[in-house]
């Protein structure tokens, strides 16, 4: 599956790309954050640290990587992914957990068709049709909403660490930031 904007001249983008871009920001802070920022329980995150966020966002596209792998019409059940804390402690393993995902995602068929097993919002067999693509798009808004959060802990605790302007910012946010400037 490709996104272009109709009057964009540039070449159509495709999910697994648009996954990998938001990737490359953990790969940003992945690759200078110390391991000691990186487990420490702050405050501002309700003592959360930056590095079980992390590992909350690399342990979806995993979910789905592993979980869409099927013959038949998958299952994704987003709370029965399979939990590695090392993800939490250690960035070096984060980012090699991030590089793998993005070698990965060329795999995925969009337009595959899958349930999205919603059990765990109190209904028993609570499944919503869906498709690979639609579970992809939710992993990047997923993505972006964590790093918008990573954004104020980096901020706080290591204001040395400089972020991409688009860093943690929803994409249709910077494109009205972008119409308001041009008017």
């Amino acid at each position: 599956m490709y996104l272009s904007a109709s009057m964009d001249p540039k070449p159509p983008i495709s999910l697994p790309q648009i996954a990998g871009s938001a990737l490359n920001d953990l790969r940003y802070y992945l690759s200078v954050i110390d391991p000691v920022t990186y487990q420490a329980p702050l405050e501002i995150l309700s003592g959360s640290t930056i590095g079980q966020h992390t590992r909350h966002i690399i342990e979806f596209y995993n979910c789905l990587l592993e979980q869409s792998i099927n013959d038949g019409m998958p299952e994704i059940n987003y709370a029965k992914r399979r939990r590695d804390f090392l993800i939490e402690s250690a960035p070096d393993h984060a980012l090699q957990n991030v590089n793998q995902i993005c070698e990965r995602l060329s795999e995925l068929d969009a337009e595959k068709k899958c349930l999205l097993d919603c059990t765990e919002h109190g209904q028993e067999n609570l499944l919503v049709p869906s498709t690979i693509g639609r579970e992809l798009i939710y992993n990047i808004e997923h993505t972006i909403h964590h790093l918008a959060i990573v954004k104020i802990a980096l901020k706080a605790t290591t204001p040395s660490i400089v972020l991409p302007e688009h860093f943690g910012v929803a994409p249709s946010t910077i494109r009205h930031r972008q119409e308001s400037c041009a008017q």
